[in-house]
């Protein structure tokens, strides 16, 4: 009875009270999604930051004792990448818009900016991410190749590398179409609809 009620009041208020609701609904929708959006980056861009924080003492150390020069200077170029990786998440970050100082609108203007620069990260991430590090690996691996009975071993973990390259690669661009191209699509909708008010 009531949602009944509501649709009539609905259908029987001014266009331009529509509007302005579907203008305000549109933009809970934005915020809230938005803000689950910023606490999964917040967390991705933690545990990047976690591994790098680890993995660069054990590498710095592995450049230090291990006798094999590939190794050595793989092991530099990995640390190397790490801060890389590192610097990269924080310019996307730079782009993360403020919610306070702004009108509804440049807040929109800059989610949109924010998105598209998360989603260029993400459609890249071949590039900047797994083909550096695979490179870089198999450089240290290369290094162990003349070692009796580290072949094997070798082959495993590249190999290994290589799934966990494949499925990064397919949970990011899963990622993209699933949580960026749907933000997107709504935060333009409601530019559309605020510019054509």
């Amino acid at each position: 009875m009531m949602e009944e009620e509501l649709i009539k009041i609905w259908q029987s208020s001014p266009n331009q009270e529509r509007i302005k609701f579907d203008k305000s609904r549109l933009m809970i929708e934005v915020e809230s999604s938005m803000d689950q959006f910023h606490k999964k980056i917040k967390f991705r861009d933690l545990l990047e930051q976690v591994a790098i924080v680890a993995v660069s003492p054990v590498f710095a150390y592995y450049a230090y004792s291990v006798p094999y020069v590939l190794s050595k200077i793989a092991s530099v170029m990995i640390i190397l990448w790490g801060f890389y990786v590192f610097i990269r998440l924080q310019n996307a970050k730079k782009h993360k818009p403020g919610t306070f100082t702004e009108t509804y609108l440049q807040y929109l203007y800059k989610t949109r900016e924010y998105l598209n620069v998360q989603k260029e990260l993400l459609d890249n991430i071949l590039y900047w991410y797994i083909l550096p590090a695979m490179s870089i690996a198999s450089i240290f691996l290369a290094g162990f190749i003349g070692v009796p009975g580290k072949l094997e071993y070798i082959v495993k973990t590249w190999l290994f590398g290589a799934v966990g390259g494949a499925a990064i690669y397919y949970l990011n661009k899963r990622g993209v179409q699933k949580e960026l191209v749907p933000r997107l699509t709504k935060v333009d909708e409601l530019i559309n609809l605020m510019e054509n008010v």
